[in-house]
């Protein structure tokens, strides 16, 4: 290395965000590249591809008479700090707007504070020996959600902040030079100090040797591992098993009510959002499209949202995969069926009910699953596949005029909700046609419901003026990996038998249905081909939130016009959210969180 370019080789990444000194950037340009380093600057994006940051803070040197900006593209969440070897967080008030926790406004909770990008990020690098870690100022602000990694470290800072990081646990050294070194950590009072404070960073990173990485022993490693993963099943296990209570089914109260017509529409929704129902709007409305799939729908995933949304007076319509009638799963009528994931049943007998009566050709609702009056999905225009478009570009106009057509129906509905079930997967998942049609409901802000594995199709919905998913930055739900089957799973063939079959003698044979059900197994074992929560954790992105708390009695989430809901029961909740979003007064638009039987909140 050459003596005039100490930092040759090396990558330094500085932290920054808005209110950050003008004059600590251009230092760090400047003398950074004349010792032959490099220099990147990172910060959160929030979901976008850059941001422009600007500064208005007066220096001894130089007042500010006009803001300067500093055109930031490169987001902590893209890059992993073992890519540098220095990491700075810079001064002033830099540190405070890198804690914001996504989504921004959101109330958040003193745990979460540990998880802005930003904090992950510095804290990351603090584990690492190998990466020589400098903070100013302000800037150790960055590291007070993570007083384990201050404890004990000597440090020096801005009196402003020192008994905040004095209160971390950290060990202030009144150093006259204004500069301390501890280890891989380096920390100057404040901005007047840039140059003894930057000299102690390059004379530090290249006397430091290179440490082998932490817990290089391979039985230390594994065992780390294993640790870890049983004390993360631990305290989800057991949270579950405080929430979860088999026999405590509110929903089958919903059931029932809906069975007697006991259903009192405007109190519930009340109840359970805080808002007023004006019913009187209803009779102006469209129609609700509800897609359920014909491989297999759980369900009171249909039924009570159809149900509550028919006894508030709004109009309903089946859409299916070719406009046959949608498959209830035969385990989701029986009461005594055990759920593989929660070993216990999960039907109650007033959803069974419910869901027979559906199925009733006598029946005021049966006229839903009349093949005359169902949507039919495959209508929607598909993309032409990239080889066809390369034979026969023609194909593109073609379905340009058909797109036009079909995204026009959204102006049809009030709403689209995409039922549940494991025939979802098969059924909507990768539809471009319908995956088309919710974009349009998206861009119309009309109201977008997904339940459990409906929701895969919303997740999949990518805005092409983003490029990401619908869901990117919002708040939601769906199944956690606790709920996720790890065998005996899958979903049915269509039905090709008339249903009037299954009532011999005006009453329904349940054995008979389950007995004309033909499974199909995917996967190995029928290991499910999916992880419903990683999905929507991507789709949301980092600033976005995932709520799933395990075993809650129900977990539904309102943001703006998505709504999402977890799974079997929380059709009712969602659809409660629904007619709130819809005709409350004032309109509810979230964030909203509901994960018990009571009104739910703007927070998790």
């Amino acid at each position: 290395m050459p003596k005039d370019k100490p930092l040759s080789g090396k990558k330094v990444a500085v932290l920054v965000e808005t209110e950050y000194i003008y004059d600590e950037i251009q230092y760090y340009r400047e003398h950074i590249l004349a010792l032959g380093g490099e220099v990147f600057f990172l910060a959160y994006l929030w979901g976008k591809p850059s941001i422009d940051l600007v500064n208005d803070v007066d220096t001894p040197d130089r007042p500010v008479t006009d803001m300067h900006r500093l055109t930031v593209n490169m987001c902590v969440t893209q890059h992993d700090p073992s890519e540098f070897d220095i990491v700075i967080c810079a001064a002033n008030y830099v540190a405070v707007r890198l804690r914001e926790v996504p989504p921004m406004g959101s109330l958040a909770t003193p745990d979460l504070v540990s998880t802005a990008p930003a904090v992950r990020f510095y804290a990351k690098a603090m584990e690492n020996k190998n990466i020589l870690k400098a903070a100013m100022c302000h800037a150790l602000w960055i590291l007070t959600p993570r007083p384990d990694l201050l404890k004990g470290r000597r440090i020096i800072c801005h009196t402003v902040v020192l008994a905040d990081i004095h209160n971390a646990g950290a060990t202030y050294i009144a150093d006259p030079s204004h500069v301390v070194v501890d280890d891989d950590l380096v920390t100057g009072r404040s901005f007047a100090d840039i140059e003894p404070y930057f000299n102690a960073i390059v004379q530090t990173s290249t006397q430091r040797p290179t440490l082998p990485p932490p817990s290089s022993n391979v039985s230390t490693i594994l065992s780390n591992t294993v640790t870890s993963l049983i004390n993360t099943l631990t305290a989800r296990y057991e949270e579950a098993a405080t929430n979860f209570k088999p026999n405590y089914r509110p929903v089958s109260r919903a059931a029932k009510a809906l069975l007697d017509g006991s259903l009192d529409v405007v109190s519930e929704v009340k109840r359970m959002t805080g808002v007023d129902f004006a019913p009187l709007n209803v009779k102006r409305r469209k129609p609700v499209l509800l897609a359920a799939s014909k491989f297999g729908t759980w369900a009171s995933e249909v039924t009570l949202v159809a149900g509550l949304l028919l006894k508030a007076g709004y109009k309903v319509k089946i859409a299916t995969e070719d406009g046959t009638p949608p498959h209830f799963l035969g385990p989701s009528l029986d009461p005594d069926f055990r759920d593989g994931a929660w070993r216990s049943s999960v039907v109650s007998p007033e959803e069974r009910d419910l869901a027979i009566r559906f199925l009733n050709p006598k029946s005021p609702e049966n006229y839903l699953f009349n093949p005359k009056s169902i949507f039919n999905l495959g209508d929607l225009p598909k993309p032409p596949q990239v080889g066809d478009y390369i034979k026969n570009p023609k194909l593109l106009a073609a379905y340009q005029a058909a797109l036009s057509s079909a995204v026009a129906l959204a102006v049809d509905y009030e709403a689209i909700v995409i039922a549940g079930g494991s025939g979802a997967v098969p059924g909507f998942m990768d539809d471009r046609g319908l995956q088309a049609l919710i974009l349009a409901f998206y861009k119309l802000e009309k109201p977008v419901m997904a339940e459990c594995n409906g929701g895969l199709v919303v997740a999949q919905t990518i805005d092409p003026d983003t490029g990401s998913s619908i869901l990117c930055g919002r708040a939601v739900t769906t199944h956690s990996w606790l709920d996720e089957y790890q065998s005996g799973w899958g979903w049915t063939a269509p039905y090709t038998l008339p249903p009037n079959q299954y009532w011999p003698q005006g009453k329904f044979s349940l054995p008979k249905y389950e007995k004309d059900e033909t499974w199909i197994t995917p996967g190995v074992g029928g290991n499910p081909l999916i992880d419903s929560s990683a999905l929507f954790k991507n789709a949301a992105g980092p600033g976005g939130l995932f709520f799933s708390p395990p075993g809650s009695t129900y977990a539904v989430v309102v943001d703006a016009n998505l709504i999402t809901c977890r799974t079997t029961p929380d059709g009712y909740p969602g659809t409660l959210a629904l007619l709130a979003t819809l005709d409350g007064r004032p309109p509810l638009e979230g964030p909203f969180f509901i994960d018990s039987d009571s009104q739910g909140r703007p927070q998790p």
